[in-house]
């Protein structure tokens, strides 16, 4: 079972590097912007609230059991559930991009990929997610 786990888990990192699946149905739009600021933000958490989803789990888990089973399934619940809620998060850090369009005018976008300063021209690329790509500085106008 273990072998058949492992060849699986080998081969989903072999699948072809198509367009995303989350594209498909989604009007997708490109267009330039300027960069007009850039601030550093900090996404919420939900460690803590993976940590007391943990702990619940934990010691419903081990009702049937004697109290020093329950205080044990409740904090080993509370660690599992909080590392793993704090692993798929990844990193908080982000930076709020204040961002100049032509057609769209102003408007912010948050991202955790922080961009050289030297950009001040990107191309957005909007779908069911926001990416920004590093333009030529031609490509973006500067309002009158």
């Amino acid at each position: 079972m273990k072998r058949l786990l492992l060849s699986a888990l080998l081969l989903t990192g072999c699948a072809s590097q198509g367009i995303d699946r989350n594209e498909e149905n989604q009007i997708m739009k490109e267009f330039y912007a300027s960069i007009e600021s850039v601030t550093p933000v900090t996404l919420s958490s939900e460690v803590n609230t993976g940590i007391v989803t943990g702990a619940g789990i934990g010691v419903l888990d081990q009702i049937d059991g004697n109290t020093e089973e329950m205080i044990a399934g409740g904090i080993i619940g509370a660690l599992v559930f909080g590392l793993f809620t704090a692993i798929f998060e990844g990193d908080n850090q982000a930076y709020k991009y204040h961002l100049n369009s032509d057609t769209l005018g102003t408007f912010d976008v948050v991202q955790k990929q922080q961009l050289p300063e030297s950009i001040s021209c990107v191309k957005v690329r909007s779908g069911k997610t926001v990416e920004l790509i590093a333009a030529n500085t031609e490509n973006c106008s500067k309002p009158l």
